[in-house]
């Protein structure tokens, strides 16, 4: 993170995250955000100034000339940029709309530029043009462009310390206003749109003038509360959170050949189930019984989500868990043709990372089917990441179908332990085999009957502590 002084004096971006990954962005900068229409630009751009005007009460020019103002009001509050609230806080007359939706002809970018002088000369320190193409397009030869755009960008906005956000539709490719107004600009964050992909929305930072830029896209979500990056995880958060996880220690003895003595915050878990079984056997019951105990004793909150395009029953067992911890177990099923992943469901507290201890996911192979394995592996190799280092433990599970035997690589390579499911050569039982595990230096195989006796007495326990906590379950 950078902490120079220029930091300290200059805006933020529209995520926290982002602050922290570059640091803030000077004020005398241009920003440039360019990508398709819908891509999300324009969400940032008024994130970007609400977050600017309520942290550090800076005054905005918003230049909109592909949407109205009505459009644009309805814009920010659906993503928690609410005018009403800035209204309540004092702070409405901070951000002043231009409307230029009907711009023809360069007279009238003349009165724009002079609008945009005088509000720097009353004081404003951000200036929003939604979009410049439009502009562009009139000013029609790259001798008026330059012009244009050298007389806006530095004589005006970098001598008055003012910083400029130009957001840029890319509407063909290799377009050369593009081109320039990349060679123009300080920062470039490029914005990205594939329907296609598990994770749709992203951003690159391609240009940030005398700083280092990440090389990796930055996937983000937009929401009611703003944007919210995917696979970029805020340190302060993640200290924060860690703080407060519980070690899950591991006393029966069967399942110390399975887990080890103990399972620590971040913990991955993949575990693999080969056709013909189709089910955990009592691994799974063992496991929801402990975590529900565990988490009734330590205030843990579990998520359990489930990938599918329609709704199953609880297992009894996760309905035991249910009742048990209330308010404190989520359970959740995940229409992924309409919805992302089990960390991005809205208002559920399971949507966020930092606040589940304890995750729980199933129906992996429904994703595959659907996205492909190559996209899986993309979602569990970022997931893997964001989740260790907020210290979430995660259970997930993948059956591999008669039809289906390919299975996610990330899943056998970035896990911290990985079990393989399946049934005895008699078909009378499950036979769980330890793939890698930190307390074993070979594959092992257990017999899953032998958690049959631990079963019966963590159900007992689990029912015992229900009454305990003054609890009725049925």
């Amino acid at each position: 993170m950078h902490t120079t002084q220029e930091d300290k004096n200059g805006k933020l971006f529209a995520m926290p995250e982002l602050d922290e990954l570059l640091g803030r962005i000077p004020n005398n900068y241009v920003l440039l955000l360019e990508g398709d229409p819908g891509t999300g630009k324009t969400s940032f751009a008024i994130n970007m100034v609400c977050r600017n005007i309520v942290r550090l009460e800076s005054k905005a020019l918003y230049v909109t000339t592909n949407e109205g103002v009505d459009k644009l009001t309805i814009i920010a509050r659906s993503i928690g940029c609410d005018l009403k609230k800035l209204e309540k806080r004092g702070l409405r007359d901070r951000l002043k709309f231009l409307e230029c939706v009907t711009l023809s002809d360069e007279y009238l970018i003349d009165a724009v530029s002079d609008r945009i002088t005088k509000a720097i000369i009353e004081g404003y320190d951000m200036i929003v043009i939604d979009s410049v193409t439009p502009i562009l397009n009139i000013l029609g030869t790259y001798i008026k462009k330059r012009a244009w755009l050298h007389t806006l960008l530095y004589k005006i906005a970098s001598v008055k310390n003012v910083l400029v956000i130009l957001v840029a539709d890319t509407l063909v490719k290799d377009d050369p206003d593009i081109s320039l107004l990349r060679y123009l600009s300080d920062v470039v964050i490029k914005f990205r749109f594939n329907p296609k992909s598990v994770f749709p929305r992203s951003l690159e930072v391609v240009k940030f003038r005398a700083r280092p830029t990440p090389n990796l896209p930055i996937y983000f979500i937009i929401t009611q509360d703003g944007l919210r990056p995917i696979n970029l995880v805020s340190d302060v958060l993640a200290q924060r959170v860690r703080r407060r996880r519980k070690t899950i220690v591991i006393d029966e003895e069967p399942a110390k050949k399975i887990f080890g003595k103990a399972l620590v915050p971040g913990t991955q878990v993949s575990v693999i189930v080969r056709y013909p079984a189709i089910s955990l056997g009592l691994l799974k019951d063992y496991l929801v019984l402990k975590l529900g105990i565990e988490a009734l004793i330590k205030g843990l909150k579990v998520g359990v989500a489930y990938y599918g395009l329609r709704s199953r029953e609880l297992l009894p067992e996760e309905e035991l868990l249910a009742k048990a911890l209330g308010k404190n177990c989520a359970t959740a099923q995940v229409d992924f043709i309409k919805q992302q992943i089990p960390h991005h469901l809205v208002k559920k507290w399971i949507s966020k990372p930092e606040e589940v201890d304890i995750l729980i996911v199933t129906g992996y192979e429904k994703f595959a089917e659907f996205y492909g394995v190559d996209e899986v592996n993309k979602m569990l190799a970022i997931y893997h990441q964001t989740d260790s280092k907020l210290g979430v433990m995660t259970f997930r599970i993948y059956r591999v179908t008669e039809a289906k035997y390919e299975v996610p690589s990330s899943m056998l390579t970035m896990s911290n332990i990985v079990l393989e499911v399946t049934l005895s050569k008699d078909g009378k039982h499950h036979v769980i085999k330890v793939i890698r595990a930190p307390h074993i230096t070979r594959p092992i195989e257990v017999a899953d009957t032998e958690l049959l006796p631990v079963v019966e007495e963590l159900r007992i326990r689990l029912r015992e502590l229900i009454k305990e906590h003054g609890l009725s379950i049925s």
